[in-house]
């Protein structure tokens, strides 16, 4: 069975509608176009031709045959006057013979190529000059003699004469087919806002956003798609609360034996009759340590999934208060290593999901404790920064190698020659929370180039949803 070829790139609505509409309502106004040049031009060389034609008949009127039989053509003065007014300039004229003989006129002008019919004939010629001519023929009979009549005029005056009329009818013409192509792109334009408002609108919302979308503010037209939209939506929707109440259960199921496992070994190490196997005691409760904290940074790092995160989830979260609370919790701990744990706060709010910078803070603490050596310092801050807010904690401990920073923000990654055991997941929760706060995470260097500064800035516009 041959695979189906991928479709093709569906385009741009825009563009689609523009080619439908555009393409041939361009031929149509290139037609109209057409359509009236002819009709001014055609009528102005017919007028054109009639009074060349008149004037034919003026000339012919004035045609002599002698007694000699000599034939003569000579218009009077005010005659010849007139018709150099009617006609813009005096017309050129040729007589000659049914023989093809000039008997009087201007000699440049072309002699009929063949018998002419009876009447009047129209040509055009290119005179030795090279100008442009218009020719009228006319056949009449003079004493019962046949001749021929040409009279001729410059096509230049013509154009001369119609250019005025033909410009102002095709430039009207032309800014009639900018105004329709003007129209046409305003009312595409317009007609797609409620679409580009309803992109605009799926665009600006977050992983965790799956509320339905408000099907009165789009067109008929793709009420369908919204509707499907919200469908998916509920779908989704649903998936996420079944996959936070799963790992919520989760974590209460193996929280609690885990905690039972521990507190039985905390029994057993310290029963008298357990002393030939207490040192296994203990490696098997610190082992078990690890293992429960273990699981718990793994549940914790399935929460912070941005599939897994609502909208409703977010809340205004109190920066100094968050920070003396994970002070308050490590305290006993960083007194037990002699280590100096502080805090530098200002007031800072963020909307934010509370309980995931709790863990984030709670991760960066743990490992400022772990890697800082008794006697050491350990510094928790926040505050608001350039229209942001900011969290950081500081230690003066061995720090991380720049080259080493980046690999330690991935999962089940250490720093080379780190001490003790760790999972290697800490920094990668943080990395996850944070991208899930839209906020940015820098890992840097103490003060005076020692230790550790990590630091995660949250953008202005969370410091303005959480006012």
């Amino acid at each position: 069975m041959n695979p189906r070829p991928d479709p093709a790139p569906a385009g741009s609505v825009a563009r689609r509608l523009l080619t439908v509409l555009l393409v041939p309502l361009g031929g149509l106004l290139l037609l109209a176009l057409l359509f009236d040049y002819l009709v001014v031009v055609g009528p102005m060389r017919s007028t054109f031709d009639r009074s060349l034609t008149d004037a034919a008949m003026v000339f012919a009127a004035y045609v002599r045959e002698a007694a000699d039989g000599r034939v003569t053509l000579e218009l009077p003065p005010p005659v010849a006057a007139q018709l150099a007014a009617t006609q813009g300039s005096r017309p050129r004229y040729a007589l000659y013979a049914a023989d093809g003989l000039l008997l009087s006129g201007d000699r440049y002008l072309p002699a009929p190529a063949g018998p002419l019919r009876e009447g009047f004939s129209f040509s055009t010629a290119v005179l030795q000059s090279g100008e442009r001519m218009r020719i009228v023929w006319y056949r009449f009979q003079a004493s019962q003699r046949p001749l021929w009549l040409a009279v001729a005029e410059p096509i230049g005056d013509r154009e001369e004469a119609t250019r005025p009329l033909v410009t102002a009818t095709l430039t009207l013409d032309v800014l009639q087919i900018v105004a329709v192509v003007a129209l046409v792109l305003i009312g595409v334009r317009r007609g797609l806002r409620p679409l580009l408002e309803f992109r605009d609108e799926l665009a600006s919302r977050s992983a965790g956003e799956l509320e339905p979308l408000d099907e009165r503010r789009v067109p008929i037209e793709i009420k369908p798609l919204v509707s499907s939209l919200n469908a998916l939506l509920a779908r989704v929707r649903g998936a996420a609360e079944a996959h936070q109440k799963f790992v919520a259960d989760a974590a209460h199921q193996l929280r609690t034996p885990l905690a039972g496992m521990q507190a039985q070994l905390e029994l057993l190490e310290r029963d008298a009759e357990a002393l030939p196997v207490r040192e296994r005691v203990r490696a098997v409760r610190e082992g078990l340590k690890r293992l429960a904290h273990t699981a718990h940074q793994l549940l914790t790092l399935a929460r912070a999934e941005g599939s897994a995160t609502l909208e409703r989830d977010f809340v205004t979260v109190d920066l100094p208060r968050l920070v003396e609370e994970a002070v308050t919790q490590h305290l006993d701990r960083a007194l037990e290593k002699r280590i100096d744990l502080g805090a530098e706060t200002a007031p800072a709010a963020v909307r934010a999901v509370e309980w995931l910078l709790r863990e984030l803070l709670s991760n960066l603490l743990d490992n400022a404790l772990n890697y800082t050596p008794g006697g050491g310092v350990v510094t928790l801050r926040c505050g608001a920064l350039a229209g942001g807010a900011f969290l950081e904690v500081e230690d003066d401990g061995p720090g991380i190698p720049p080259q080493e920073r980046p690999r330690v923000l991935e999962r089940f990654q250490r720093a080379a020659g780190a001490p003790g055991v760790g999972s290697g997941l800490g920094l990668a929760i943080v990395s996850d929370i944070v991208a899930l706060h839209g906020a940015r995470f820098e890992l840097g260097s103490g003060q005076h180039g020692r230790g550790t500064r990590a630091r995660v800035e949250f953008p202005a516009e969370r410091l303005r949803e959480a006012g």
